[in-house]
């Protein structure tokens, strides 16, 4: 018994992203059979500055849900390889009903269809959010060569010349999912992802396309979805 319980315990401790890191996501590890189907549910994703779809997606300026849609079909076709049956739709929140949970203290948000039929699995992609970002931090390398060398001295490592601070520019892109059993109604996936596609100057629509690929292949990683 102590064996079997401690099996059970190492599974769950490999499903999240590392001991010493907070967890991002969770796979139960008794759901193990492939999906006869999934049916992919988003709710209406938001973007920060509407500028930004303007200039990158202007055919989609006006309804950015159908762009996010189509290109959620397009990926995950494009990773499962066809494998199992898909179906992607938008969905309003009052066909949902607000879930959370916890791991360690972490806590998640999820939603769940409130209705669900078959004996396939639902997919649901809440809290969307993508945000146009720059991020600076400190540059080490410069400090310590400024440090050692004086300011002005030279250094055999480029980013000890790059000046004392680094700016990063991202498209980022936030979302909660969570899957479920049609058939039992029971939660067996769920997560939270922090995506970024960094770009040196200025952001363009491979941007947005490398976020939603990212976003599929993480929310399908470890799962049985993938399963031969």
């Amino acid at each position: 018994m102590k064996i079997k319980l401690f099996c059970c315990m190492a599974a769950v401790a490999m499903a999240f992203t590392g001991c010493a890191k907070k967890p991002t996501f969770f796979v139960d590890p008794e759901w193990t059979e492939k999906p006869t189907s999934v049916t992919v549910e988003f709710t209406k994703p938001m973007v920060e500055n509407q500028d930004d779809v303007k200039d990158d997606l202007e055919e989609y300026a006006d309804n950015f849900s159908a762009w996010f849609k189509a290109e959620l079909t397009k990926d995950l076709n494009l990773v499962t390889k066809n494998s199992v049956p898909l179906e992607v739709r938008e969905v309003g929140a009052d066909e949902l009903v607000h879930e959370k949970d916890s791991i360690q203290t972490v806590e998640f948000n999820m939603m769940k269809p409130m209705a669900m039929d078959g004996d396939g699995y639902y997919l649901v992609f809440s809290n969307v959010n993508f945000s146009r970002r720059e991020d600076s931090y400190e540059n080490w390398a410069y400090i310590q060569n400024v440090s050692q060398n004086g300011y002005g001295a030279p250094a055999n490592n480029s980013m000890a010349t790059a000046g004392p601070t680094i700016a990063d520019n991202g498209l980022w892109l936030y979302a909660d999912y969570a899957y479920y059993s049609a058939k039992t109604g029971n939660r067996v996936a769920f997560g939270h992802w922090n995506i970024k596609s960094k770009f040196a100057y200025a952001m363009t629509r491979g941007d947005w396309e490398k976020c939603v690929l990212a976003l599929v292949k993480k929310t399908l990683a470890r799962t049985p979805v993938l399963k031969k």
